[in-house]
């Protein structure tokens, strides 16, 4: 049985609190939200999901903390900054505290022109 005391704490952003329940899990998905939305990235439906990569540019900041990845996800996002004149992806700054990469997190050629940040993020394979 879980206590009070056992319990995750909400983050102090605004996150996306998916499959929170009451008992076992209040918190839910610390993942931060897609701006405008009530949801991270990996839990927009997929409407809202490509609206949003699709307002990404090269050197666009983003912060995704806590947000969970799978390489596909990871994929698209990396897609959407990609310039094209040196066909690899352009981050400015970038936040991803606390990330959860699930598969291959691969930042190949990526090129990050602001602050990237990976404070408490787990890799479950190479990064």
């Amino acid at each position: 049985m879980t206590t009070p005391a056992s319990l995750p704490r909400a983050p102090r952003w605004p996150h996306c609190a998916h499959g929170a329940d009451p008992v076992t899990d209040p918190v839910g998905c610390r993942g931060i939200h897609v701006p405008g939305h009530t949801a991270c990235l990996a839990h927009l439906n997929d409407a809202d999901r490509t609206t949003y990569l699709a307002s990404l540019a090269p050197s666009a900041a983003i912060d995704l903390r806590c947000t969970p990845f799978t390489e596909d996800l990871l994929n698209q996002l990396l897609t959407a900054l990609t310039d094209h004149t040196t066909q690899h992806p352009h981050l400015g700054d970038a936040v991803f505290d606390g990330a959860q990469f699930t598969g291959p997190a691969r930042f190949d050629g990526a090129q990050f022109t602001g602050h990237a940040r990976f404070d408490g993020a787990q890799f479950t394979e190479g990064a």
